[in-house]
């Protein structure tokens, strides 16, 4: 936590210094009111030198005095709360910032590790605690002990034997504290781990509504979710128990001081050595350490959230990711991609995804692959476009392993259409431009009729300006898809991936897609479970269960590929068809 607070408040140096500075001041006049009181007591009200119209003056003298110190004291802490306001905004953004961008520099093994769910409570739940805590950090922290400290110190000098009870109490008080933190600060990263949880099924089926309604598991997924939620609840409620020991503590303790510095105030007053307005100023003191400690106490709860919270995050900035950049950026042949005994896996534990697979993609061609689900299909493309790094074995791009070259220079090379089509907020002209910002609408509208999207767009109202709802729900799933393929055409890049990108499009539209985009002799992979889709291209990789079981032509692969051949037989493609 205290890295986190030297980095993101180096800026703030100002507001850390003069926030507290100017609650000290606060709590300066604060310790100075009893001591008016016992002035006023003493030697106003029990004066029997003074007349009673001196007593009055005297008395209304010394009350303007507490009115100026509570004067002081409010504007001391309105630019304290200004400060801390400041602060501990500009500290939860920029650190809100950070985190973000060191996530999109990790890569898909150490965001699998992570998960989005945890990703997005750190983002929001933890910085927000750590926020918070900067906050009471300016304007409490320095407040709260000054006037546990002071008020001790100025009791010893209205009464040593007082002032000895004043400290005992603060020891006490202080190892209460200490003892719940031992206890709180463990189980607050356990509460945040379960909020993590909670998050992710919430993520879940708001993302698959209709498919939870349209299987009617409304039930289901609500008792799953209120079973993580409960057991959050569990472990709150335990920590809020102790917490909440807090505070009948701080009374009994403080109480019974109060009732100690009473009666040895009362014992002193009948020997003399102690007057009636000392023996209030003391119970005055013995209040705002009461107080001090109750706000010791929430800062006690917020701090050890905030601690839980740090080392969440930390552990996110120290993770770090596994693909290291290279520094080329320029190919040694015409070779668009060769695996050579490529193998895979996506953690230690799990079986290989991808084993042992070699094979050469020369310019221009087009390469169908096709599998079984699960078969490996998609792990090919991810590593194409180096979302991972071979476990075994070695990639090339254009002569030279991947590896070797700047992450820019690969996501330049290649354009992907991923299998799920996702759009984002915005315009359509917005989503389609991500790959070529100066995109003109000439090179727009060329992509949009390559992808067969322009057909739909231009019956709308606004057309490419249409705006698009958050995951483009306002399109169907073959509209966005096409509109995917159009993205990924007009960065124009000389590789163009394609997975399973038209499964939502009828025949007549795939295949005027792939008429399409024939045309504009690119390197072309496409990955699908329609055979037909498949049948002309180039070169066919057949994957089953991580291997390459086969790889050639259509009619080769159908004479010699026993899997390929219960593929084409199954989607009745067998026979004389295919002859």
């Amino acid at each position: 936590m205290l890295k986190l607070y030297k980095k993101y408040l180096k800026k703030y140096k100002k507001h850390i210094i003069l926030g507290p500075l100017f609650k000290l001041v606060e709590a300066i006049f604060e310790l100075l009111v009893p001591l008016v009181i016992a002035r006023i007591i003493n030697e106003g009200l029990k004066n029997e030198i003074l007349t009673d119209y001196e007593k009055r003056i005297f008395i209304l003298q010394n009350g303007g005095l507490l009115f100026a110190f509570a004067a002081i004291g409010l504007c001391s802490t309105l630019v304290c709360q200004f400060f801390a306001s400041r602060a501990s905004q500009g500290f939860g953004t920029e650190l809100r910032d950070d985190l973000y961008e060191h996530i999109n520099t990790l890569s898909f093994k150490e965001l699998d590790q992570f998960g989005a769910a945890s990703l997005l409570t750190r983002m929001n739940s933890d910085i927000n605690n750590l926020q918070q805590s900067v906050a009471m950090l300016i304007r409490l922290v320095v407040r709260a002990p000054f006037l546990v400290i002071g008020a001790t110190i100025l009791s010893f000098l209205l009464s040593w034997k007082a002032g000895l009870i004043f400290l005992g109490t603060g020891i006490l008080l202080f190892v209460v504290i200490f003892l719940i933190m031992l206890y709180t600060i463990p189980r607050n990263k356990k509460a945040q781990k379960k909020l993590d949880d909670v998050t992710n099924i919430t993520k879940e089926n708001l993302a698959g509504n209709r498919v939870v309604r349209a299987f009617s598991k409304q039930k289901y997924e609500f008792k799953r979710f209120v079973d993580e939620n409960v057991s959050l609840k569990n472990i709150l409620t335990r920590i809020g128990k102790i917490n909440a020991l807090l505070n009948p503590m701080t009374f009994i303790i403080t109480n019974l001081a109060i009732v100690a510095v009473l009666y040895l105030g009362g014992y002193e007053f009948k020997l003399g050595n102690l007057n009636q307005g000392n023996i209030t100023s003391l119970y005055n003191y013995l209040l705002q350490i009461q107080l001090a400690i109750m706000v010791v106490a929430n800062l006690v709860v917020l701090f050890t959230k905030a601690s839980a919270s740090a080392t969440r995050i930390q552990e996110v900035f120290q993770t770090k990711s596994s693909i290291i950049e290279g520094n080329q950026e320029v190919g040694l042949n015409s070779i668009p991609l060769e695996f050579e005994h490529v193998s895979f896996h996506y953690n230690s534990n799990s079986k290989a995804a991808i084993q042992d697979v070699s094979f050469l993609i020369q310019e221009g061609m087009t390469v169908g692959i096709i599998g079984g689900t699960g078969s490996g299909k998609t792990t090919l493309i991810s590593l194409m476009n180096r979302f991972y790094d071979v476990n075994e074995g070695r990639i090339l791009l254009y002569g030279r392993d991947i590896k070797e070259y700047k992450n820019s220079y690969i996501q330049k090379q290649m354009s992907t259409v991923m299998q799920k089509a996702v759009l984002f907020s915005g315009t359509i002209k917005e989503n389609l431009c991500w790959g070529k910002k100066d995109a003109t609408d000439e090179e727009i509208n060329q992509a949009l009729k390559n992808s067969m999207s322009y057909e739909f767009v231009s019956k709308l109202e606004q057309k490419e300006n249409t705006p698009l709802y958050q995951g483009a729900s306002n399109l169907s799933g073959g509209q966005k898809q096409r509109l995917s393929i159009a993205r990924a055409l007009i960065k124009n890049s000389p590789i163009l991936i394609l997975d399973d990108s038209s499964s939502a499009l009828d025949f007549k539209t795939e295949q005027s897609l792939r008429q399409a985009i024939g045309n504009l002799h690119k390197t072309t992979i496409w990955i699908s479970q329609r055979a037909s889709s498949l049948m002309h291209a180039d070169l066919i990789l057949v994957i089953d269960q991580g291997k390459l079981v086969g790889k050639g032509t259509h009619k080769e692969l159908i004479k010699t590929c026993a899997v390929y051949q219960e593929i084409c037989d199954s989607q009745d493609l067998g026979g004389e068809q295919n002859e």
